[in-house]
């Protein structure tokens, strides 16, 4: 996306290349807030009962 806008304006790299971007990103958040809600779902006492089980069976 910043590639096609930066060939889009005619920017040179340097221009590119000194710009300050957010971080984390909008995505990088949204990533990190559905992880914290599933880990404690993900990584229960269930969860890894059934992963020996077919681990069994792979």
């Amino acid at each position: 996306m910043r590639g096609a806008l930066a060939i889009s304006q005619g920017m040179k790299f340097g221009d590119v290349a000194g710009a300050i971007l957010p971080y984390p990103t909008l995505g990088e958040v949204s990533k990190r807030a559905a992880g914290q809600f599933f880990t404690p779902k993900l990584f229960n006492d269930r969860t890894r009962k059934i992963v020996r089980f077919l681990a069994r069976f792979g």
